[in-house]
């Protein structure tokens, strides 16, 4: 009976209450529609939005008709793909994951994880690698970070018979922005940068800065005779010690003729001079031509080969007290990659050049294009490399590489006692990937290098590397 009491006020004011609500909503000349059908209408509503934004973005993109929702360039959701890093109807991964693409490939390649950058007519993707490196060097190397022949202590140096070591490192890591502009009737553009922390101090270092615009491509990126086919993928960020090529600023036309054969003409920049001075003559190396290239990719079913030469020009300016003159560089080239089956492939590559020994991974930074002697004529010597490679699937997660590089320069006797004179460097590894997962990877890898000198001296070396990768 109390508890009836001491709820009866407030059983009052809730009928009130609701006799006051029905009351204005009766009144009321503009009935509120129920919450339910409020929902029901503004999804409606989104799904319509939503549909329009759909429509506008197939417009922008490709210029179909309202009715042609597909865009240009966009990834089709049940497309087959080829898995990054890999070429199509290769076997295995290349070194360098983004491809130059010009005209009819960017027409006909798809570009998964891109978005719209909308306001515009474009697409973008952020794509790159985190890499953690762990390594044990045996033999005391100068380069704690790569493994290069130059870096190998020879005998009678101070650094021969130095202690092992270990060392840490992330500078690998990098990060690219793909940025392209794909629509029917209009020049395809691209245009492309990346760059890791690859350097003294971990500082950012610019790899790659390119505009594809059609058949051209102009700015920073892999040279023209750069076969990245031809070298399996390794641990050691200097796997390719013997590979011929590097990153230059150029221009470039390129073209596929058809589904077999592609032609390359570029001119670019000569980065390395490499002219040796021992007599301390005045003046400077310098080049007053660019780079000619030319290269011929011949893509068949199984495999590519790849054909290449170029020319170019090393100067000495004297300047007004000391000796001027030129001296002409060329180099030939040959490589490839041949599937074995499903699970294997080889690759090979072969350079031969005169005055273009520093184009050589090995040899540059080592003065290994000419001599300028005491009369101030420059003598250019030649340069050897070969790059055997070879990669395996045990599972579909676990995989096996490997590579030999071989380089030699024959030298005049006026060059420098301790500067490299030839070497071969030598890697194995096995890398393990989870299943149906093509972003993480980690792996060993052995390496042993041996190496000699101008005066002939020889050192040897061997260090194991350890990593984890991510991949975006």
């Amino acid at each position: 009976m109390n508890n009836f009491r001491r709820a009866g006020p407030w059983a009052a004011a809730a009928f009130l209450l609701s006799v006051a609500s029905i009351v204005q909503a009766q009144d009321s000349q503009s009935p509120v529609p129920d919450t339910d059908e409020r929902l029901v209408e503004q999804g409606q509503r989104i799904e319509q939005l939503e549909k329009r934004i759909q429509q506008l973005e197939a417009e922008a993109m490709s210029g179909a008709a309202a009715e042609s929702p597909q865009v240009s360039g966009s990834p089709t959701p049940d497309a087959e793909r080829t898995p990054p890093g890999q070429v199509e109807g290769l076997s295995g991964e290349v070194r360098d994951a983004h491809q130059l693409l010009t005209r009819d490939e960017l027409d006909s390649a798809d570009f998964p994880a891109s978005w719209p950058m909308f306001g515009t007519d474009m697409r973008m993707k952020i794509g790159g690698y985190l890499k953690t490196d762990f390594i044990a060097d045996f033999d005391g190397t100068l380069d704690p970070t790569q493994f290069l022949m130059r870096t190998i202590p020879v005998q009678g140096t101070p650094e021969y018979g130095d202690d092992p070591y270990v060392a840490f490192l992330a500078k690998e890591s990098r990060i690219n922005f793909d940025i392209r502009r794909i629509i029917p009737g209009s020049v395809p553009l691209r245009g492309f940068v990346e760059g890791d922390f690859f350097s003294a101090g971990n500082n950012f270092r610019l790899r790659h800065a390119y505009i594809t615009a059609g058949n051209f491509i102009a700015g920073q990126t892999w040279t023209t005779l750069s076969f990245l086919e031809a070298i399996p993928i390794m641990i050691d960020f200097a796997a390719g010690d013997a590979l011929f090529g590097g990153r230059a600023a150029q221009i470039r036309y390129q073209r596929s003729l058809n589904d077999s054969w592609k032609v390359s003409v570029a001119a670019e920049e000569l980065q390395f001079l490499g002219i040796q001075n021992e007599n301390n003559l005045p003046g400077k190396a310098t080049t007053q031509w660019p780079l000619l290239a030319v290269r011929v990719d011949y893509k068949y079913d199984g495999g590519v080969v790849s054909f290449g030469t170029s020319v170019g020009q090393l100067h000495w300016d004297g300047g007004a007290n000391g000796p001027s003159d030129s001296a002409a560089q060329f180099a030939f080239l040959v490589g490839g990659r041949q599937n074995v089956g499903e699970r294997a492939y080889v690759t090979y590559h072969f350079s031969y050049s005169e005055g273009a020994g520093e184009n050589i991974m090995a040899f540059t930074g080592t003065d290994a294009n000419a001599v300028l002697d005491a009369n101030g004529n420059l003598n250019t010597f030649p340069a050897f490399a070969a790059v055997f490679g070879f990669g395996y699937d045990w599972t579909s997660t676990l995989t096996t590489q490997g590579s030999y590089a071989y380089g030699v320069l024959d030298t005049p006797d006026s060059r420098a006692p301790l500067d490299l004179e030839r070497g071969g460097v030598a890697h194995l590894n096995l890398i393990w990937s989870p299943k149906n997962s093509e972003h993480f990877s980690t792996g060993a890898e052995i390496m042993y290098g041996k190496i000699r000198v101008q005066n002939g001296a020889t050192g040897d070396a061997t260090r194991l590397q350890l990593m984890a990768k991510f991949s975006f």
